[in-house]
Order: C-alpha cells, then sequence, then structure tokens
C-alpha cells in the first residue's frame, strides 16, 4: 500500500526540483512519524497538535535540536501541502513550536589550511589530477557537493573561467573560478579520456569505471584527503563553501554579490558570514596582538 506521502515526495522532487538525497531524508523522516502513529494506533489523518508534541517529546535526549527541528519542519511541509490539495482538513503541527537552539556560526578552514589541504596529494594519475580539480572548483566556485557531482563536461568554459551550475530547484546561475582552477580543470581534462568514459557520458568528474562521481564519493574523496594530510578533527565539504564566502567577505567582496554568488534564496542566508569574519578576525587578534591576552598569560608583570 502506497504511504500518504508519497505523492507529496513526488511533488517535491517533481515540481519543486529537490534533490534525490533531500527526497531520502523527507521519506526517511516521514517513515519514522508512521512508525510512531502505529504505535499508538493512529492515522494520519487523525493526528492532533498534542501528537505532534508527544512524538516530538520523545526525541528529546535521542536526537539533536537540530533534527527535531527538521522533524518538524518535515511534518509541517507535508501536512500544510495536504491541507492545500484538499486530502486533509487541518495542520496538528500549527502552533508547535520548533527546539530552542543557539546559533551557530559554519565552520571554515584558514586560507594556509586550504591550501595545505588543496596541495595533500601529488598529481600522479588521473583520479590524482581529478581530486585536486574537484577540490579547487569546490573552493574557487563555492559550489555545494550535490552541485559539484552535477556537472556536466559542458558546463565549464575553461577559456573564460567560468561554469554553469545547477543549484537547489534547479536554479542556473554562472560562477567564475579562478586560474589555479582552471589550471588544475586542464590537468584532468587532459587524462580523463584514461578514465574510458563512453562517448554518451556527459559528466564533468568520473568514477574509475569511467561514470559520473556521486556526491557520496566526492565527500569520501575529501576524508581520504584528510587522511592523507591530517592536521583537522573533520572536514566536509560544506566547509569549503563556508570557507570561500568567508574569504571573499574578508577580501572586501559585498554581501548581495556574495549571495548571487552562493545561489542563495535569501539574504540572510549569507549574512551568517559576517558573524563568522568577525569571529576570525577576533582569533587572529587574540593570536597575534602582544596586548591581548592578560599579563598572566603573556609572561609579563605588571
Amino acid at each position: 500500500m502506497l504511504e500518504p506521502f508519497e505523492t507529496f515526495l513526488v511533488r517535491l522532487e517533481k515540481v519543486r526540483g529537490l534533490s534525490s538525497h533531500t527526497i531520502r531524508a523527507y521519506r526517511s523522516d516521514l517513515t519514522e512519524f508512521t512508525l510512531f502513529l502505529e504505535q499508538n494506533g493512529l492515522d494520519w489523518d487523525r493526528v492532533d497538535r498534542d501528537h505532534v508534541r508527544t512524538y516530538l517529546h520523545a526525541l528529546y535526549g535521542a536526537k539533536k535540536p537540530t533534527t527535531i527541528s527538521r522533524k518538524l519542519a518535515v511534518l509541517r511541509s507535508f501536512y500544510k501541502s495536504a491541507v492545500t490539495l484538499g486530502s486533509m482538513e487541518r495542520n496538528p503541527c500549527e502552533g508547535v513550536r520548533s527546539p530552542k537552539m543557539g546559533k551557530r556560526a559554519p565552520r571554515i578552514l584558514m586560507t594556509e589550511e586550504v591550501d595545505r589541504l588543496l596541495h595533500a596529494a601529488a598529481d600522479h594519475d588521473v583520479l590524482s589530477l581529478r581530486n585536486t580539480a574537484m577540490l579547487e572548483v569546490l573552493y574557487c566556485g563555492g559550489l555545494r557537493v550535490s552541485e559539484l557531482a552535477g556537472l556536466n563536461r559542458l558546463d565549464v568554459d575553461t577559456e573564460n573561467r567560468l561554469v554553469r551550475v545547477r543549484g537547489k530547484g534547479r536554479k542556473e546561475r554562472i560562477v567564475p573560478i579562478g586560474e589555479q582552477a582552471i589550471e588544475a580543470l586542464n590537468r584532468y581534462l587532459d587524462s580523463r579520456r584514461d578514465l574510458k568514459p563512453s562517448v554518451d557520458e556527459t559528466a564533468l568528474f568520473l568514477n574509475r569505471f569511467g561514470r559520473r562521481l556521486s556526491d557520496r564519493s566526492m565527500r569520501r574523496v575529501l576524508n581520504d584527503r584528510h587522511l592523507m594530510n591530517g592536521g583537522w578533527s573533520s572536514i566536509h565539504p560544506h566547509m569549503l563553501r563556508h570557507s570561500c564566502a568567508t574569504h571573499l567577505l574578508e577580501g572586501g567582496a559585498d554581501l548581495r554579490h556574495i549571495q548571487e554568488f552562493l545561489g542563495h534564496a535569501s539574504l540572510a542566508t549569507t549574512q551568517r558570514y559576517t558573524q563568522v569574519s568577525l569571529e576570525q578576525i577576533m582569533r587572529v587578534y587574540d593570536e597575534a596582538h602582544p596586548l591581548a591576552r592578560s599579563s598572566t598569560e603573556s609572561g609579563t608583570d605588571v
């Protein structure tokens, strides 16, 4: 029997253009709520506000506030869609508050850390060349890993240093990238045929079998680079996107331009990087200024 939320997920994928990764996350959250309903003898259309609160309360302690908030957002979105389409009479999530969360600035890498990561392995074969080009484009273009995985060979204009990116909701934008990224791309493209892609393979970044490299595999590549180079507790591809945005801001770029560059729908999302930049300034100040630390810490007598 088809779950009541399957039509909702199909609509998200076909109409709103959400990624397969997002659809999987939505399905997982809705399936988990279905289990809660079954355990309590409830149907989707008989759920009220207290049931939703009971479900969320059961998650406290076992799940992070961000995870609980996401699950509520998925339920709220599903019921809102169902009410709009007339399949349900009310949205039981109305009036249910998300858990309080402290606002945490995105983690970023210093410029020297980025440089160390990009040079973590020698470019001695086609896969190494691919990995270097991939990380260069990820950082220089401020791309999401899903956008990087979705790049096609014809999306790259090496002569004009431009890349056509398909972002969230299949929205396209043109992103400039630096000369270092272009050089890395050209080295990879010169050897791309060694992966023996089929004549109709359009993907830019290929796996060892000559097919499109998935975003999951791209995350694995970054972890491999981390292990080879060391020096960080953890790294994920989005840190390079955060770092790119912060470094642009520190270099004097306008927030509106950064918003367009990253493909943010809201300027409020981009404004997070102003806080990151301030934190970065304070960190550098505390490490470098002779009077930033107390006399005891600095070893001076008053």
